[in-house]
């Protein structure tokens, strides 16, 4: 019996202890966790830019999220630990059902859109990231890789995001003259097996790093429709596409243009292209007739401008 009785007071002094615990825990608010909240997510545009498109298909390109965007969310957490989770967007703005727990601190943070990344670095950061060869659909808002950081984001104080551009965009305009005036059907293709895909990356500031992989692909843009062109007329179609910062050598084919079963290709000149990221690149392209017209099909060099070199960013 007197055993019992010992046995019944110790049982009685835990539970004593867990209960002072626990309300040491309920009055002593820094000691609640707290999860890490998106108060707001905006993407960054030039001064003055409006969205060619509305659709699904461009969306952060033209700087509006679609339902169902996902970024990974990293946190400096405690003892230098680095937390990641996925936040994906709605109506509501961005959360997460396995948001990050901030354990009453704010700290450093950092966010990215995932669908380019391929492989990541120790403290869950992207290491390398790719663009789509397909961009005739969603493919094309999906090769739009955005970054954003900020400072003091946690217990109490949600994250105020504004994401930078971390591709170069190409638009390219046909004009709707010469032998292509008012035909459907134009196609286009960036590249000839030439054009960088995958690249290694390094955060740093509003900016990423680059360093362009030996990926050779042929990228199908986005088509835009009809758009206003800088000389006051309506191009006969235009096409939008994304790419990793790199440099074209001279001698090989940037675009190439097919109509009515003909093909016409630009060349890149002496001294190359560089396409940096963070840049708008607006080109005006204009088909004429070939002196040869003897084949169904052929290559014929056609005169392309560039009109605007526009940081997207600022």
């Amino acid at each position: 019996m007197s055993k019992m009785k010992h046995t019944l007071g110790y049982m009685a002094v835990l539970l004593l202890c867990a209960a002072c615990t626990q309300d040491e825990l309920t009055d002593n608010p820094s000691a609640t966790s707290q999860m890490l909240e998106i108060a707001s997510a905006t993407i960054a545009r030039a001064e003055g830019d409006e969205a060619t498109t509305t659709d699904a298909g461009t969306g952060t390109v033209d700087g509006k999220w679609v339902e169902g965007d996902e970024i990974t969310v990293w946190f400096l957490g405690p003892y230098a630990n680095n937390i990641t989770a996925t936040y994906k967007y709605t109506d509501e703005g961005f959360t997460s059902d396995n948001p990050i727990d901030c354990n009453g601190q704010t700290s450093f943070t950092r966010a990215w859109t995932n669908y380019g990344v391929i492989t990541t670095k120790i403290d869950g950061s992207p290491a390398q990231w790719k663009v789509e060869t397909d961009q005739s659909g969603e493919g094309y808002r999906k090769s739009d890789f955005l970054y954003a950081q900020t400072l003091s984001v946690g217990a109490g104080t949600p994250a105020n995001f504004t994401f930078y551009h971390q591709t170069a965009k190409i638009v390219v305009h046909v004009r709707n003259s010469d032998i292509v005036e008012g035909k459907t059907g134009l196609c286009m293709k960036v590249g000839d097996d030439n054009i960088c895909i995958y690249g290694n990356v390094s955060l740093f500031d509003e900016t990423m790093i680059w360093s362009q992989l030996d990926t050779p692909s042929t990228i199908t843009p986005y088509n835009l429709g009809q758009q206003p062109m800088s000389d006051g007329n309506t191009s006969l179609v235009s096409f939008g596409v994304l790419v990793i910062p790199q440099t074209i050598a001279e001698g090989q084919i940037l675009f190439s243009f097919t109509v009515d079963g003909q093909t016409y290709t630009y060349t890149v000149p002496t001294g190359g292209i560089t396409w940096e990221n963070g840049k708008e690149y607006t080109y005006n392209v204009t088909l004429k007739n070939p002196d040869v017209t003897t084949r169904s099909t052929y290559t014929q060099e056609c005169e392309l401008e560039l009109i605007e070199v526009e940081d997207m960013n600022k």
